[in-house]
């Protein structure tokens, strides 16, 4: 697919920020950077190999102004094989449309998700629409109108936030409040009761190589925090092109019967938890999907996985199920449970459980 200067190459496309922000694979102080994570404060800490074991990032961890670094990682498409871009019209005919619709109906609130569309790729900052709106865009067609607006990029998440917090007022949201879950990085914009409606989600392109969530990554490394490659398809408004890193997401959703299948390689144990529970989901709402991938990828999982969550984990795969699985999908849902292995048969029952209680 060719940029404006007609050039067919992703890292032309896609180059890094030139702001100074790192990326998994510069130099600190002469050692490799694997990602970036939030502290109390918050403040963004840098991250290294020595940090992989650690329950949570180091609260004393260098600041970017502490070191010396040398910019030497990748740009966020480097990885992707050409093949990766495709013009979104062509898979996904009014794609374009249909987004400018929803964010049309919206109002002020649209308009503020247009002028961040707008203002991170004019700082060299990507920005995608990600997950739910864009599988249903490719796989529907614009007549799915997209409802949640999710996001990805390359901006860090206390950047985003501070973009939010400048903006927000001035934009007529005084209604709204900037914000940020402390265990996942995601940035939101939402009014402040409790399950208010949410402008935007926003997370930055993650890495999975911690126990705890770090961002600082590529498209290749961001879908490996991602439950499905039927959901890891990435909409770029502003060039019109729809990006399927993993090779796999738009093949996966068009086959009949569809393929389920997951690159995701977060390591806490709610995480893993809470994929499981997506792949139900899914295994509910496409009931002739393949889930033979998703069987292989259970199959590494210990059976005893609800008995390593926390209750934090519990109250958001509780609030998850739910959501999600509706009292005439149960049944479907236990029988998808047990084709996926012993943790998923586990983790279900026992919501399952909660929920007759």
């Amino acid at each position: 697919m060719p940029d404006e200067n007609g050039t067919k190459e992703p890292q032309a496309i896609y180059r890094r920020a030139q702001d100074g922000t790192p990326v998994r694979g510069d130099l600190v102080d002469g050692e490799t950077l694997w990602g970036m994570a939030v502290v109390g404060g918050p403040r963004e800490v840098l991250l290294r190999e020595h940090d992989r074991e650690a329950p949570a990032p180091p609260e004393d961890g260098p600041a970017r102004a502490d070191v010396r670094i040398e910019f030497h990682g990748p740009g966020p498409a480097d990885a992707c094989p050409p093949e990766a871009f495709r013009p979104a019209e062509e898979e996904a005919p009014g794609i374009g449309d249909a987004v400018d619709r929803c964010l049309d109906a919206t109002g002020a609130e649209g308009a503020f998700v247009r002028l961040l569309m707008e203002r991170l790729p004019e700082r060299g900052h990507a920005f995608w629409l990600i997950g739910g709106a864009v599988r249903d865009l490719v796989d529907v067609g614009p007549e799915a109108e997209p409802n949640d607006l999710d996001f990805a990029g390359t901006l860090p998440p206390l950047e985003l936030l501070r973009e939010i917090e400048d903006l927000y007022v001035d934009a007529g949201l005084g209604d709204y409040r900037p914000g940020m879950s402390g265990p996942s990085l995601v940035v939101h914009l939402s009014r402040p009761e409790q399950g208010g409606p949410r402008i935007l989600e926003y997370k930055a392109l993650a890495v999975t190589d911690f126990l705890f969530s770090a961002y600082g990554g590529s498209l290749t490394d961001d879908v490996t925090s991602r439950d499905l490659t039927v959901n890891s398809l990435y909409y770029d408004h502003g060039r019109r092109l729809l990006v399927d890193p993993s090779g796999e997401g738009i093949a996966h959703l068009r086959a009949r019967p569809r393929v389920l299948a997951s690159r995701n390689a977060e390591r806490p144990a709610g995480r893993s938890a809470g994929v499981l529970l997506r792949f139900v989901k899914f295994a509910v709402r496409y009931p002739d999907a393949d889930v033979t991938r998703l069987r292989d990828w259970a199959a590494d999982l210990p059976a005893d996985l609800p008995d390593r969550l926390g209750e934090a984990d519990w109250r958001a795969l509780r609030y998850s199920w739910r959501s999600h699985v509706p009292d005439e999908g149960r049944r479907r849902a236990l029988e998808v449970a047990g084709l996926l292995g012993p943790a998923a048969a586990a983790l279900v029952d026992r919501l399952a459980e909660g929920a007759h209680a």
